[in-house]
């Protein structure tokens, strides 16, 4: 019991029981102090010195090694027991005065397992706020007390983990209770649920089983959606409150275990629907896309659109690259929308240098040049945000490039990807492998740019031709059949466009830096054609005068 009867000095740590505020110092009437630690409840005589004079100290704010000296008590009002708070190391402040209110909560963040900050929920006036550093993406909260397991349970909130581990906890049956649930929740809420489940997509991946335990209104319900479209696997818990620590305190423990351990289901994410599922869709007017550099390309596909594969082919030095970032110079600075290169034949540096050339029109990587290094930089500069790089060192793996499409997808808002050369992903794989790879990835491809709205441009090396046949580097039209993995490329692809340029030596003076874009198939409209582009050396930009045109 607090024997004081003065007034409050200040607050400080308790030596005998470690906390690191809970012991309340008291200025009493004679000018002596005492204290009281509402902890322990340990009184503190502190002196007998009638003459000492009051210490005034201010509060010490709190830092992560002073939250770490707090207790782990229970939380009544949300039914929640002390040893389920010291599984997750969830800290709690008491009252400095009465000692006993609950104040606050401090749920602590970790990246790779450390220790980086606590997220703190102010009881009081039920307002959060971070102490620490939790920039960026980090674990799953919790993720650091879960055991190997069958099923991961991810919930919205910190306080419905917390829930729904005691839960199973109290509900499973006692021959399974050696089996420790494993039980997290997204960092901030719905605001960072895709972007959480991505960067912990190595930890989900561990477990056989994930069911997701989100609230029951709307913001639930849509980051639910957007979870399956990264985890289309993932289980879906319906809850009869509005989240799964409403569902304990309501009194329906019992049945908050029923539905995430038993009756959890694989919601239907679009595979399956009825006319009425898309009828609003189906009666928007068909738009021309995004244009093209050139007037004709635009003329004979409508514009980039969403949902289709480009696949562009060309044997070796007609082209083809400068097609490429001419392309992506034009959505970035005349469509003003963002890219994600995939250059695997080059260094983000050389990539990087190859666009900014397209924009101070003038070639970067020629020795022979001469410019500020001010230009270069301010360029460079300008494509910040505009355009992200793939760098080839990290992988050619297709499926770690798929991941890294669906995140600048996600994360970034990217909707449009260039992919050279496609090739490349096959080239470790035997000629008797490559092409059932290839199809694989194909297959995958168009699953992908389906389930999202992007556009995906690949670029494809050709096979020679026939030693009867006009050459390709003598000017010879490229042949959609003539694609590295054509079948592949043809069956999946939407479009196919075609590079074709004499590069000889005795090429005719007006055939010279000239290049024939041909529209191979096109498997909306059917459409065909071609035009010709010109390449203008000083400005390195891919042209199509009127007078070039066949």
């Amino acid at each position: 019991m607090n024997k004081s009867k003065g007034t409050t000095a200040y607050k400080t740590n308790c030596t005998d029981c470690g906390s690191s505020n809970a012991k309340q110092v008291f200025n009493k009437e004679d000018g002596t102090q005492d204290a009281f630690c509402y902890a322990c409840e340990t009184y503190d005589s502190m002196n007998d010195n009638k003459n000492s004079k009051p210490i005034i100290q201010k509060e010490v704010p709190m830092n992560t090694d002073s939250i770490d000296k707090l207790n782990s008590i229970a939380i009544p009002d949300r039914m929640l027991r002390k040893e389920t708070l010291e599984v997750y190391k969830v800290k709690v402040e008491l009252s400095e005065t009465d000692g006993k209110t609950i104040t606050r909560h401090y749920y602590p963040d970790r990246l790779d397992g450390k220790l980086i900050g606590y997220e703190v929920r102010d009881c009081v006036d039920k307002n959060f706020k971070s102490i620490g550093s939790r920039k960026g993406s980090f674990d799953l909260w919790g993720q650091s007390s879960c055991s190997a397991n069958m099923k991961l349970f991810i919930t919205e909130g910190r306080l419905d983990a917390l829930s729904l581990y005691q839960v199973i906890i109290d509900n499973t049956p006692q021959q399974y209770r050696g089996i420790k649930p494993a039980v997290v929740s997204l960092t901030r809420g719905v605001s960072s649920a895709v972007k959480d489940i991505i960067h912990n997509k190595k930890f989900i991946g561990q477990y056989k089983e994930v069911i997701l335990v989100l609230d029951n209104d709307t913001a639930g319900q849509q980051a639910t959606k957007d979870i399956l479209k990264v985890l289309p696997n993932a289980k879906v818990a319906v809850l009869t409150e509005k989240d799964a620590s409403d569902m304990l305190t309501s009194g329906k423990a019992k049945d908050l275990y029923q539905a995430c351990v038993w009756n959890s289901v694989h919601e239907r994410v679009g595979e399956v629907v009825d006319v009425h599922d898309f009828i609003d869709k189906a009666m928007e007017r068909v738009k021309v896309g995004l244009t093209f550099p050139w007037e004709s390309m635009t003329r004979l596909t409508f514009g980039i659109r969403p949902n289709n594969i480009f696949i562009c082919g060309s044997a070796p030095k007609i082209g083809k690259s400068d097609f490429q970032y001419q392309l992506v110079h034009h959505l970035v600075y005349n469509e003003k929308v963002k890219v994600g290169i995939f250059d695997l034949e080059n260094s983000p540096i050389t990539t990087g240098k190859r666009i900014a050339s397209k924009e101070a029109k003038l070639d970067f990587l020629r020795p022979d040049k001469v410019y500020e290094d001010s230009l270069l930089r301010s360029t460079l500069e300008g494509l910040e945000g505009k355009v992200r790089f793939y760098d080839r060192s990290g992988s050619r793996d297709w499926v770690d490039i798929k991941a890294t499409i669906e995140e600048l997808h996600l994360l970034d808002g990217i909707n449009i990807f260039c992919l050279d050369p496609i090739t490349a992903l096959i080239s470790k794989f035997s000629a008797s492998e490559a092409n059932d790879a290839l199809n694989l990835i194909m297959t995958e491809m168009a699953d992908l740019v389906q389930s999202y709205p992007i556009t995906i441009f690949c670029f494809s090396h050709v096979n020679p031709k026939p030693k009867s046949s006009k050459s390709h580097e003598q000017g010879g039209r490229v042949l959609s059949s003539e694609f590295t993995g054509s079948r592949s490329l043809e069956k999946w692809s939407h479009y196919g466009i075609g590079l074709s340029r004499n590069r000889t030596e005795d090429c005719p003076e007006e055939d010279k830096n000239i290049t024939r874009v041909s529209l191979l198939f096109d498997r909306s409209y059917g459409q065909t054609g071609g035009f010709n582009l010109y390449f203008d050396e000083p400005t390195v930009t891919y042209l199509e005068p009127k007078r070039w045109e066949r």
